[in-house]
This record gives C-alpha cells, structure tokens and sequence, in this order.
C-alpha cells in the first residue's frame, strides 16, 4: 500500500480526526481522540492491521 492509500484507510477508524501524508521520518501521521488512554491504544492496533503498516507510535497530548 502506498502511504496515501494507508492514510485514506486511517481516516475510516472510529476516532481519528485526521490522517495526512508526510515528507518527513514517517509517511503518515493521523490525530486521533479518545475518551481514554486505552481507546487510543485501540485505535493503534487498528492502524497496525491495515496492510503497509510496518509501525505505529502513539503519544498522547496532554493539554494543561
């Protein structure tokens, strides 16, 4: 799978808000929201099955 085609994958999870294309270290990079530490961790391991995936970081934005 091309990037573009893991991003427009991405963008169909419950919770990711969006999922773009990158020039940088990663080809994708998606923003997701979630009610909890463990639905985003959800949201993770949906990205990690999509086909072309090889890996997934999630970081979690914390706003004070």
């Amino acid at each position: 799978s091309t990037p573009a085609e893991v991003a427009r994958r991405v963008r169909r999870i419950p919770g990711v808000v969006e999922a773009a294309v990158t020039m940088g270290d990663v080809d994708v990079l998606a923003v997701a929201r979630g009610d909890s530490t463990r639905a985003l961790a959800e949201i993770g391991h949906q990205v990690e099955a999509i086909d072309g995936v090889q890996k997934v970081s999630v970081c979690v934005v914390v706003r004070p």
